[in-house]
C-alpha cells in the first residue's frame, strides 16, 4: 500500500470550522466523487464513518496548522481495521483535488481499492488553501 502526498496550489478562506466529525458540503461532494469513480469501475460505494470523518478533519487541521502535507503517523486510534489507506493534498477545489488524486497511481489505487468499505473525508480551508485528508478502511 503506497501512501503519497499530493500538492496543488489552493484558494479559499476559513470561516468558522465545523466540529471534527461534521460532514461539510465539500466532504460530501468528495465522497460523491469517490463513489462515482468506484461505480465507474464496477466497485461498491464506500460508506462514511463518523470516526473516519473526525480523524480526517483533525488531520487536515493539523496539516494546515503546520503549513505542511504529511501522512498520519499511526492509525492506532482508529478501531477495527484489516486495511487502511490515506490520501492527503491541498488545492483549489474538490473537483481539482479529486482529479489530481485520480491521475496519481497510488492515490487512485486507494480510491479504487476493492477491500475498502468506509471512507472519511476532512477539509480545512486556511489563507486561500484547501487542505484535504481521505481515510479509507476495511473493517475487521
Amino acid at each position: 500500500m503506497s501512501l503519497l502526498a499530493l500538492t496543488l496550489v489552493g484558494s479559499t478562506a476559513l470561516v468558522g470550522a465545523p466540529p471534527a466529525g461534521a460532514t461539510t458540503t465539500r466532504a460530501a461532494r468528495m465522497v460523491e466523487k469517490i463513489n462515482t469513480a468506484r461505480a465507474n469501475h464496477g466497485l461498491p460505494p464506500l460508506h462514511t464513518s463518523p470516526d473516519l470523518m473526525a480523524a480526517a478533519r483533525t488531520h487536515s487541521s493539523a496539516m494546515s496548522g503546520q503549513g505542511l502535507l504529511f501522512h498520519t503517523a499511526s492509525f492506532s486510534s482508529l478501531c477495527c481495521w484489516n486495511a487502511i489507506a490515506e490520501n492527503v493534498g491541498m488545492g483549489y477545489s474538490v473537483r481539482d483535488l479529486h482529479r489530481a488524486f485520480m491521475h496519481s497511481a497510488p492515490h487512485r489505487a486507494n480510491i479504487l481499492d476493492r477491500r475498502m468499505e468506509q471512507v472519511g473525508v476532512g477539509f480545512v480551508s486556511v489563507n486561500g488553501q484547501l487542505w484535504v485528508t481521505e481515510v479509507f478502511r476495511s473493517r475487521a
